[in-house]
Order: structure tokens, then C-alpha cells, then sequence
């Protein structure tokens, strides 16, 4: 017993051995449970800029109606909702890349509507102008939807 040699136990690299491969297989498992990234994930935030849009033209609608009989708050109101949807449809980033003919042709849109709203034109004028942009948005909208 005096000249036996000092070694590290066995069962102590047995341990260290099994904590490693369980950790590892934690590691592993973990990793293969994770949901995956889907273009439909990552299109949802996108879809609701979008119907956020269509929410506001709604209302720059209603303001303007209101204020072709002399209001000039529903008017500042009209012009804001109006650039508040085209800032929701900006807000789309991923739209800009997977679409940018699309959302180009909705700025222009947005921008004849605004110029439009802001000089005080025809409600019949606006009308029209309104359904263009929400036929680009649709068109956007409908894109953005992803069957399973």
C-alpha cells in the first residue's frame, strides 16, 4: 500500500463523461424542438402594417368627408390618416424586399392621395385616388398570404 500509485478514480471520468454526452444531447434536442422560421412568421408583422393601413384610409375617408363641410380639423385629420398609412405600409420591411415593384407602385399611390388630400380636392376625386391605393394594398395583402 505505501508505493501504490495516487490515480484519478474511474467513476469520476465515468461522470464527467456522462454529463458531457447528456448535455450534449440536451443541446442537440433542444435545438431539433425549436420551431422553425417560416416565410409566414416572418410575413405576419408585415400583414398587420397592412391591415393597420387599411384602417387608417378608413378614417382618412370619414375626415374627409367631414371636412368638405368647412371643417378644418377633419381635414389636418384626413391628411394625417393618410400619411399614418403610408408610414404602416414603410413599416412593412420585409414587403420592401420581397416585393419592391408592389409597395413602389403603393408609395406613388399614397403620394397622388396625399397630394390630393392636401389640396382640398372633389370628394369623387379622392374617392377614386382611395380605391387605387387600397387595390395596390389588397394586392400587397393577398401576397402576404401564405397557404399552409
Amino acid at each position: 500500500m505505501l508505493y501504490r500509485k495516487q490515480r484519478t478514480p474511474a467513476s469520476l471520468w465515468l461522470a464527467l463523461g456522462t454529463g458531457l454526452a447528456g448535455l450534449l444531447l440536451g443541446f442537440l434536442a433542444g435545438r431539433t424542438s425549436a420551431p422553425q422560421s417560416t416565410l409566414r412568421s416572418l410575413l405576419q408583422p408585415a400583414a398587420l402594417h397592412l391591415r393597420q393601413a387599411s384602417g387608417a384610409l378608413d378614417i382618412a375617408l370619414l375626415e374627409y368627408a367631414r371636412a368638405q363641410t368647412g371643417n378644418a380639423e377633419s381635414q389636418a385629420a384626413s391628411l394625417k390618416a393618410v400619411q399614418d398609412a403610408r408610414t404602416e405600409v414603410t413599416q412593412a420591411t420585409p414587403l420592401n424586399r420581397l416585393f419592391p415593384d408592389q409597395v413602389t407602385a403603393l408609395d406613388q399611390a399614397f403620394g397622388r392621395l396625399e397630394g390630393a388630400v392636401g389640396h382640398k380636392q372633389p370628394e369623387a376625386a379622392i374617392k377614386a385616388l382611395l380605391e387605387a391605393v387600397r387595390t395596390q394594398l389588397d394586392v400587397l395583402s393577398r401576397r402576404t398570404q401564405i397557404e399552409r
